[in-house]
């Protein structure tokens, strides 16, 4: 069983979280629960957290964006057909 986090750790997770997404645009739960070897109950609690205060933003069941523009980037992504788009 792993020992429980010290008060700066869960403060160094959720800095490297703000970060990648702040890097990246975009990241969603299974992401930071692989990146960094968390209980996916650990790294949404951590998510929680950046998101209250890293100015990130949490859009539905789909992760965490970077800002607005990250979000309609993602659903543009998602919902346009590659054979249309072609």
């Amino acid at each position: 069983m792993p020992s429980p986090k010290t008060h700066s750790e869960r403060t160094l997770f959720i800095a490297w979280i703000i970060e990648l997404v702040k890097k990246h645009g975009h990241a969603t739960t299974n992401e930071v629960v692989a990146m960094f070897g968390l209980h996916r109950n650990t790294a949404e609690r951590y998510i929680r957290a950046a998101v209250e205060q890293g100015g990130i933003i949490r859009h539905g069941r789909c992760g965490v964006f970077r800002d607005q523009r990250a979000i309609i980037d993602f659903d543009l992504k998602r919902y346009t057909h590659s054979k249309a788009a072609a």
